[in-house]
């Protein structure tokens, strides 16, 4: 492990309360209270892993941090809106930013001060201005997370969305059981953008065509990541569309898998530190927010989860997960103004695909 050279600026002694430590506790919508932070995502090894780096901040700033695990963006905005007093932040992505502007007036999250947080300086200048945060006041890029292809190397060796179509894994494909992800992936396999398929009705035409193409081996589709795991550790699937930390974490337990961003590219489900308006607890959630972007720590988290934080002039222990990629433009994202109004038919038709 080669050094990391730290960047730390912190505001941590302003929050010395002297409190004894207790430790972080899972919440189950209990609320935050004056000597404590309430954190909502979507559980699973990464929250495991933000537990963790969550609780040296604790540890240092004598406030507690309680988690609640939703299973997906769309619970996470639900429980946000009906109980807003009870969080104080979270790690959406772009779907639950565009559900915040879509139907609750923008009022969830606050805008954020970046002035709170001068560690985010540590993270690279192009994810700065990625799709996610650009023009959204409300998110602080916090981790790449990219949909591409998981495959067994014992059996294949895959690095285009075409091969997936190659007749030798005729009922070894499982893909992911979203319209809009096989829709994304699809454009991606095409060289389209989103935006402009979203638009053109010959291009929507194509990439309706390319999710069926890509059907024609599929023995099963999934919901949730593990599930595809469970399929590629018992060898039922050779091939299946995923996520490069989950790749690794299959790795460390010794099964034969790699992680490939097809050439032609692949969706990013990539997320952002948003912080609840109604919060009260504002100036501490900066200073966790902070505490985590300090370079070692960046580092030590991205080592747990998976998922890289893109710090400038990042580090092997970065650069060499699955799922890095240098910038931003690398990565399809998704513009949701622009699928909503399609999201009807897109279901309609990927229901027709497996039916």
């Amino acid at each position: 492990m080669r050094d990391i050279n730290t960047r730390g600026t912190t505001r941590r002694h302003v929050l010395q309360t002297g409190a004894v430590v207790t430790g972080i506790g899972i919440a189950g919508c209990t609320g935050s209270d004056d000597e404590s932070l309430s954190y909502i995502s979507r559980g699973g090894i990464t929250q495991d892993a933000e537990r963790e780096i969550m609780e040296q901040w604790s540890e240092e700033s004598g406030i507690d941090v309680t988690h609640q695990e939703v299973a997906d963006d769309t619970e996470m905005i639900e429980l946000i809106a009906a109980n807003p007093d009870d969080f104080d932040f979270t790690n959406p992505v772009s779907w639950a930013f565009e559900l915040n502007r879509l139907e609750h007036d923008e009022e969830l999250f606050a805008e954020i001060d970046l002035d709170q947080v001068p560690n985010y300086d540590n993270v690279d200048d192009a994810w700065h201005s990625a799709p996610l945060v650009e023009d959204n006041p409300y998110g602080i890029f916090y981790y790449i997370s990219s949909q591409g292809i998981i495959y067994n190397t014992d059996h294949a060796d895959l690095s285009s969305w075409d091969d997936i179509k190659d007749e030798a894994y005729d009922g070894e494909v499982t893909l992911q059981d979203s319209a809009v992800s096989r829709f994304g992936n699809s454009c991606a396999s095409l060289g389209y953008d989103i935006t402009e398929a979203a638009n053109d009705d010959e291009l929507y035409e194509d990439a309706i065509e390319e999710m069926e193409e890509q059907h024609q081996n599929v023995f099963t589709y999934w919901t949730a990541g593990d599930e595809f795991m469970r399929l590629l550790r018992e060898e039922q699937a050779t091939v299946s569309e995923g996520w490069g930390g989950r790749a690794e974490n299959l790795q460390e337990d010794g099964h034969p898998v790699e992680y490939a961003i097809p050439e032609e590219g692949c969706i990013t489900w990539s997320t952002a530190f948003a912080v609840v308006e109604a919060s009260d607890m504002k100036e501490e959630v900066y200073d966790l927010i902070n505490f985590i972007y300090e370079r070692e720590n960046a580092v030590e988290l991205t080592l747990e989860h998976k998922y890289p934080i893109p710090l400038e002039d990042p580090p092997e222990e970065i650069s060499d997960r699955a799922e890095y990629t240098d910038h931003p433009d690398d990565l399809v994202w998704i513009d949701w103004s622009d699928i909503v109004p399609l999201q009807q038919d897109l279901e309609q038709r990927h229901n027709e695909i497996l039916s």
